[in-house]
């Protein structure tokens, strides 16, 4: 998947068609692959069929009448609609997803094909029945994602990261919501807790520990069948690994040190009790924004995980719904951010077509909310004094040029210019 949110660039200029005396010529056959069309009162299809004949070689590279089919009828689950002769962007993207997923082995490419032709044919037919603008947005995403070179221009894009003075960088970092929650977990966890055999926090010990990150919820030994909780209750869990923040935060603790767990007990590393002034805001900091990376590394590895197609890395036609939280936090840090409704209309999308993709991007990014570590408002944007850690975690991977204002913040240790 290149993009969540496609970038709006100028439309191109709509691909001419076959001759007019060899489409003429054709005209008045009824082919193999029109009759099969008419004969199940699919009369678009049949049209597309003759018009492919005609004006494309698709026909010497597969047969297209299954691949627009299948494509059409989760493009319809989607979009919630019936209606063949208009494409919705986002229903576009999520019934080629879905295309790709229940069928692995199909050339992409020209299952591209087909749908581009098909977009072409309602045109040349004027079937088309959205706008015009519509069309070309809908044009413009599909011939981009044929172009060979559509990767290299995504990955000619340069990720920004400013040069923040230290005091910037401590203020923006203690301003965070993960700063307050870190701290009053480190307060509330103390030197030592019991654990599971699993390492995980007690029952006993999740309504501490969630309270600690601002979360109202109740270890308990079973969940109670058949009934609703009350509004405002607090969330009822037999393990800590069900609330998702607390899990989360636990196994950034794990990672970075901070928390040893042994067979019974886990131990809190204290770093700041021996530090004062200077040193323990630098020791804080540190730690803040390991905690950060840990979380971002976290959940873009989730995401990942749950790709469509194929699990080669390097198949990326095969992966349109791989890595969207990455695409995501490339977005959010690049330029202005995306757009909070085109991103919210692009998970219901997904949700729509019953795609875990949507519902599993949702969570990680309220949760990124959460803890400052995205900020949302009309736009959702990366904070400037996170920037270099989405630069490390996603953007050095994902290929982009990364422009460090202040070349020191190709260590990540850097804390800024002194004031």
């Amino acid at each position: 998947m290149r993009a969540v949110v496609p970038k709006k660039k100028k439309s191109p200029t709509k691909a001419k068609q076959g001759h007019p005396g060899r489409a003429a010529a054709a005209a008045n056959i009824v082919s193999i692959d029109e009759f099969r069309a008419r004969n199940t009162g699919d009369e678009v299809a049949a049209g597309f069929m003759k018009w492919v004949r005609a004006n494309t070689e698709l026909l010497q590279l597969g047969d297209p009448l299954p691949v627009l089919r299948a494509f059409l009828e989760n493009h319809g689950a989607s979009a919630r609609t019936s209606v063949t002769t208009v494409l919705e962007p986002s229903a576009t993207q999520v019934a080629l997803g879905k295309y790709v997923y229940d069928h692995p082995d199909e050339d992409f490419d020209f299952v591209l094909h087909v749908v581009v032709g098909y977009l072409l044919y309602l045109d040349d037919s004027d079937l088309w029945s959205g706008s015009d603008e519509l069309f070309e947005e809908v044009q413009e995403a599909l011939l981009e994602a044929l172009d060979d070179d559509s990767d290299e221009e995504f990955d000619d894009r340069v990720f920004d990261v400013p040069a923040l003075t230290r005091s910037q960088t401590r203020d923006s970092l203690l301003a965070l919501p993960l700063a307050t929650h870190l701290q009053a977990f480190i307060a509330w966890f103390g030197n030592k807790r019991d654990v599971t055999s699993t390492g995980l926090l007690t029952r006993k010990d999740i309504q501490g520990a969630a309270a600690a990150l601002g979360v109202a919820a109740q270890g308990v030994g079973s969940l109670p069948q058949g009934t609703s909780p009350d509004q405002g209750a607090p969330l009822q869990v037999t393990s800590a690994q069900q609330i998702p923040q607390l899990d989360l935060l636990w196994d950034s603790l794990l990672r970075i040190g901070l928390v040893e767990v042994g067979s019974r007990h886990a131990i809190m590393n204290h770093p700041l009790e021996s530090l004062e002034g200077t040193a323990r805001e630098d020791m804080l900091m540190h730690l803040l924004r390991d905690v950060a990376l840990s979380l971002y590394m976290q959940l873009n590895a989730t995401a990942a995980a749950t790709g469509f197609g194929d699990e080669d890395p390097e198949d990326g036609d095969a992966n349109l719904f791989d890595n969207m939280l990455s695409t995501i936090l490339l977005d959010a840090g690049t330029e202005e951010g995306i757009e909070s409704g085109q991103l919210a209309e692009a998970l219901a999308t997904l949700e729509r077509a019953e795609l875990d993709e949507g519902s599993l991007t949702e969570l990680s990014v309220d949760l990124l909310v959460a803890e400052g570590l995205l900020e949302r408002d009309t736009h959702i944007r990366v904070p400037d004094v996170l920037k270099k850690l989405v630069a490390f975690a996603v953007a050095e991977p994902s290929g982009l040029e990364i422009n460090y204002e202040d070349p020191r913040d190709e260590d990540l240790a850097y804390l800024g210019a002194a004031d």
